[in-house]
């Protein structure tokens, strides 16, 4: 599936891509050799504007088709891969570039090649050989003490919750990088169709990028990716727990229950929002959410608040404010800088009387745990199991 997706990214890139590219990527110095239990396959693959994916279809002899990506040196234009597997094994690769070319085919599933037993890197039958192999520029072999090379992007994002069909959805990420990030996007399709639609993300400050689904395409069910690429040119595409598997939301029409990925149990209220892993200290910290009923006549909340615990170890409640750029159902709050430690939040929602109130972690015993730590962490701070006497009554337990 990787393939395709995000195949218009590189329409944002007006200073990374010429527009006038219209060939794909080019395959070359294919070799296929058998190691063990394992199978090594690398192919030089190049494109004037740079390639997007690399893909191995492998299978046993008249076994299930297999796809595996294909990993790019850092130095040169060598693509590799590994996996089980054994003599006679057959493989073709595909390959398109960032503009949207292709894909590029070397071999296809009615003509496979076939691995010899080699264990020293034969090549495999030939393909058509290319008019003229062009030689790679020349390059001298790092140093032990040379600067580590730029990592791509790392995405975090929850699947949102969704609203009625036919309104707005923001979706939410947070993308870390250590070189700029030049462009990030979303994209979406209807499930079942083919074609994506290039939703691009706006910085809303520090890690943090917003965009909308719009209301035309908020019907059914919808599933996305997120990709980043950084000034560095590594790029980064996420979805539910990797790159080939999208998100997925599904718009409730007529009444019924909202059942997109990530969203919290049906009660009073349904939530969505992308508590952060970390945030730095002696700066304030934005907390953002959507808040909206579980049926299409539902009421809104009369009052959205923040239960907090901070360093100090002391309960405390701050009323969010409506986001105009959050969507339907957007919601703000600014909580006061911490110093280094943790903070531990929820999110409550009530109507008037409080009779009727939901917390954005489905107990109010349940809070989320974010670090305050100039420096970035491998996890969150363990979580708070605790009840406060600030707490609505009405929550559920």
């Amino acid at each position: 599936m990787r393939t395709p997706v995000l195949a218009a990214l590189a329409l944002l890139f007006s200073a990374a891509a010429r527009a006038d590219d219209t060939k794909p990527p080019q395959i070359s110095d294919v070799r296929a050799s058998v190691k063990g239990s394992q199978v090594l396959v690398e192919a030089r693959i190049t494109d004037e504007t740079g390639v997007l994916s690399a893909v191995l279809h492998h299978r046993a002899p008249g076994g299930k088709v297999e796809d595996t990506p294909m990993v790019k040196n850092d130095y040169d234009d060598v693509f590799r891969v590994s996996f089980p597997g054994g003599p006679g094994t057959e493989y073709w690769i595909e390959a398109s570039d960032l503009l949207g070319n292709g894909p590029a085919a070397y071999g296809s599933s009615g003509k496979a090649f076939a691995v010899t037993g080699s264990s020293e890197g034969g090549k495999v039958a030939a393909a058509p050989p290319p008019a003229k192999k062009r030689e790679p520029a020349k390059q001298e072999k790092p140093s032990r003490t040379a600067a580590r090379a730029p990592e791509p992007p790392a995405i975090q994002h929850s699947a949102a919750a969704a609203p009625p069909e036919g309104r707005d959805l923001t979706v939410r990420t947070k993308i870390r990088s250590d070189s700029p990030v030049a462009v990030a996007v979303l994209q979406a399709r209807a499930q079942g169709t083919s074609a994506f639609t290039n939703l691009p993300l706006a910085r809303t400050g520090g890690d943090a990028w917003e965009t909308q689904i719009p209301a035309a395409m908020a019907r059914g069910t919808v599933e996305y990716f997120i990709a980043a690429k950084n000034q560095a040119g590594r790029m980064t595409v996420q979805g539910a727990g990797d790159g080939q598997t999208p998100y997925l939301v599904t718009f409730r029409s007529g009444g019924t229950t909202v059942t997109a990925a990530g969203a919290q149990p049906a009660g009073p209220y349904l939530f969505a929002d992308d508590p952060p892993v970390r945030v730095l200290p002696g700066r304030p910290i934005l907390v953002r959410v959507q808040v909206v009923p579980p049926a299409d006549r539902g009421e809104m909340p009369d009052r959205v608040a923040v239960l907090w615990r901070g360093n100090d170890a002391q309960d405390q409640l701050t009323d969010m404010v409506r986001d105009e750029t959050g969507g339907w159902g957007g919601y703000k709050a600014v909580l006061p800088a911490q110093e280094e430690g943790a903070i531990f939040y929820q999110v409550v929602a009530c109507d008037a009387s409080a009779a009727k109130c939901a917390v954005d972690t489905g107990s109010r015993r349940s809070w989320h745990a974010t670090a305050v730590a100039s420096q970035p962490v491998r996890a969150r701070p363990l979580p708070l199991d605790a009840v406060s006497t600030k707490a609505p009554p009405s929550l559920p337990e």
